[in-house]
């Protein structure tokens, strides 16, 4: 029997009116949990968001987790039980409803959740929602809800020690973020605890289980948007479906929709209906364009009464990931909204080791010095955290796209059904969750797992067989070939999917020729910076060098201990094997003149080599457009204080390439050719250029030694070399400091620049 979902678009502006939810009816849980560690005299009063290892320092039961050398100290909180208990009286409205459930939006990770002595299921994914029918538990008062988790480490050892053929780490066996079991720039504190929120939810006859919308397809003219509508009930009923719209000072004009059949089921009905706009204003990236965002609500109603409504923004366009073969392999490169974009900018991780820190007012902090570097995309790395609303939120508003990994990274997975099923709920959820977001931009199955796989010997070194072989590598295309892909398919339709970043190592011509590479060459062999300019792929999204903190990190961490490249507190704060003796090395081959009188001194110059070395890079980077159409460093920001490769330490402070980001990444970059002194003008602008190039020749005492003018033109989006007339003889007979670049339009300074010489 078809029963009829009738979509109706109102024009009233949202916010006007105040639409009451009064069937669904929630009540948080957040508050007045006990956490207590089991044969520990521990006994905490917490709030959730709650982890053990932050509820441990805020009542002074551990030193903090970020200073001195504390971590051996610490290791033990994630191989103990732990146990967050809750008594609460239940709402009497919320007891009065048809159906109740109690939500978890985050556990992390091996928990076992009773109420009132009632089991009701087993978490084991700190990425997914869970949650549990709960109305024939509750009781009016007293409730008892109790969530014990497991020992972390011993756990996972006996999973890991189950799971054969042996896989290449024993993270792989849990659906944890990968970086807190240690990295080479993040120590090993593996949180425990009830990460996100808690609530009972109730209500009568259906509500919406999810309302989302994507760009299926716009121009200027009109816009095809696609509602994405999952609604669960408890009967089968005929249901109405209201959207408003509005710009928030723009009301749109009245349109109406053809109502859309789908077949009146018990239980989950989803379904995806279109929605069109004419004259839409478009979304763009940062330096493209604005960044509209449209108000929607979506309201489900019964016999005109309203049993549910979501309300969210989104903007409108489209964006398309060409990855199609040219002359000299496969282009790879992004278009929004039918125009050619160059990404410019680097990976995000997250931005605390304990995973409850993460706050809003950093991260507006963090991503709005990104957004004043003229950064356009961002790439989450796949070892972390799906980053929060309120990250997307911020990058929506700012103008910068995200690449999305799904957090998977450096090693294979298991593939029995029970795993790839927790995979399947997970990227499915993640996907729901982010979808009307107009900064997602792409989603990638991981990082750096077919690079390992067909690069980093795991066949060899864990002895498998042809069979273990083949089985992995069957287990691995389901993952990343087809359940992944399949999610982002079917509960978003419009954003690509890429498999595993990168496409081919970076030991591999073809690294350079075709999709993504991650350019390691300087940092894991050793290279000068200069091999930068040869190994340029057609998009870089991941290369990079470490440098210290700001110093006054450092002092902070070290809490009165005498600092120094050798001193304990340093080498407990970096975590990669040759980092101090690379940092030192390359610090001696490129400023080979310079003595620093302290460690302070020393500490600035290892920020200028890194400056030096991402300037040689990003520069050969944007100078090889169209070939090379994105460069993304590793990496914006640091999880905790650390010697790393971030331009921004831990506590917000730019290094000195986060500086000279503004120069390398503005709108037009200037560029000295040194093969042939040529000037390359490099330009972004969605506008032709047209104005003088003034090339100058400095000594050492800032006195011009040489000067030349030439009219230059260039059209929108593009990137040319410009040859001038004398430089190259003189360069190569006169003793020079500098040269400086300015390109001036009109009355109007379109772009300069000093380059060292």
């Amino acid at each position: 029997m078809k029963k009829t979902l009738l979509i109706l678009l109102l024009f009233a502006l949202i916010g006007c009116q105040t639409i009451e939810k009064q069937n669904v009816i929630e009540q948080s849980l957040n508050q007045g949990w006990t956490l207590t560690g089991d044969t520990l005299s521990i006994n905490m009063q917490v709030d959730v968001p709650s982890v053990v290892q932050q509820s441990l320092y805020d009542n002074g039961l551990i030193p903090h987790p970020y200073l001195g050398t504390v971590e051996n100290q610490l290791l033990w909180i994630s191989d103990h039980p732990w146990d967050y208990t809750l008594h609460f009286d239940a709402d009497k409205d919320l007891l009065d409803k048809e159906k109740v459930e109690l939500e978890f939006e985050g556990i992390d990770t091996y928990a076992e959740v009773k109420l009132n002595g009632e089991k009701l299921f087993f978490a084991d994914n700190q990425f997914r929602v869970w949650k549990h029918e709960v109305k024939d538990l509750l009781k009016k008062k007293d409730n008892l809800l109790e969530v014990y988790f497991l020992r972390y480490d011993s756990t996972q050892l006996a999973l890991y020690e189950q799971h054969q053929p042996r896989l290449p780490e024993k993270y792989a066996v849990s659906r944890k973020a990968p970086y807190q079991h240690g990295w080479d720039w993040a120590p090993k504190y593996k949180n425990v605890g009830i990460w996100k929120p808690v609530k009972l939810v109730g209500w009568d006859a259906a509500r919406l289980e999810d309302a989302y919308i994507v760009t299926k397809a716009a121009n200027s003219e009109r816009a095809e948007l696609m509602l994405h509508l999952d609604v669960e009930s408890d009967e089968i009923i005929d249901v109405d479906i209201e959207v408003g719209v509005s710009t928030g000072s723009t009301t749109l004009a009245s349109r109406s929709l053809s109502p859309e059949l789908v077949e009146g089921s018990k239980g989950r009905q989803y379904t995806v209906l279109p929605i069109t706009i004419e004259k839409p204003q478009l979304w763009w990236p940062n330096e493209m364009g604005e960044q509209p965002l449209y108000d929607f609500e979506v309201r489900l109603k019964k016999d005109g009464k309203v049993l549910d409504a979501k309300s969210f923004k989104t903007g409108i366009r489209t964006f398309e990931m060409v990855d199609e073969p040219d002359s000299i392999g496969r282009a790879f490169y992004f278009k929004v909204n039918g125009v050619p974009m160059y990404a410019k900018g680097a990976n995000y991780v997250p931005e605390e080791m304990i995973e409850t820190w993460i706050n809003p007012d950093n991260t507006l902090k963090l991503l709005k010095m990104a957004q004043e570097a003229h950064f356009n995309m961002l790439r989450v790395w796949g070892g972390g955290i799906y980053p929060s609303d309120d990250f997307f939120n911020i990058c929506d508003s700012l103008g910068i796209l995200v690449w999305e990994d799904f957090m998977y990274a450096g090693t294979m997975y298991p593939y029995d059904e029970t795993f790839l099923e927790n995979a399947r709920i997970e990227a499915e959820e993640q996907v729901k969750r982010l979808a009307s977001h107009p900064s997602l931009a792409l989603w990638c199955g991981g990082n750096e797992i077919s690079e390992g796989y067909y690069n980093w010997g795991w066949q060899k070194s864990l002895n498998w067989s042809e069979e273990d072989d083949k089985a992995i590598k069957a287990g691995y295309d389901r993952l990343f070939e087809n359940i992944l892909p399949q999610a982002v398919a079917q509960f978003d339709g419009t954003r690509p999917y890429w498999p595993s970043s990168p496409s081919k190592g970076w030991g591999r011509p073809e690294s350079l020729a075709e999709g993504d590479v991650h350019y390691w060459g300087v940092w894991w062999g050793e290279l000068p910076y200069e091999v930068y300019r040869e190994k340029v792929g057609r998009f870089n999204s991941e290369y990079g060098y470490q440098s210290y903190p700001d110093y006054q990190t450092l002092l902070k961490i070290a809490q009165g201990e005498e600092l120094s490249k050798d001193a304990e507190i340093i080498a407990a704060h970096q975590k990669h094997a040759r980092g101090t003796r690379q940092i030192d090395d390359f610090i001696q081959r490129y400023y080979p003149n310079v003595h620093p009188r302290d460690f302070e001194e020393y500490v600035h110059l290892s920020q200028l080599s890194q400056a030096y070395g991402m300037e040689i890079a990003i520069e050969a980077h944007r100078t090889a457009k169209p070939y090379n159409m994105g460069t993304l460093y590793w990496q914006l920001n640091d999880a905790w204080p650390v010697t790393s490769w971030s331009s921004i330490d831990y506590y917000g402070n730019p290094k000195v390439l986060q500086e000279r980001l503004k120069t390398l990444y503005a709108p037009v970059l200037l560029s000295l050719d040194r093969k042939d002194y040529g000037v390359f003008v490099t330009s972004d602008l969605m506008r032709n250029i047209g104005g003088v190039l003034t090339v100058t020749v400095c000594d050492n005492e800032d006195r011009p030694v040489f000067e030349q003018k030439m009219n230059v033109a260039l059209e929108a989006n593009g990137n040319r070399k410009f040859v001038v007339e004398g430089l190259r003889d003189f360069l190569q007979s006169a003793h020079a400091a500098f040269v400086k670049l300015q390109l001036v339009e009109g009355e109007s300074l379109t772009a300069e620049r000093e380059v060292a010489l």
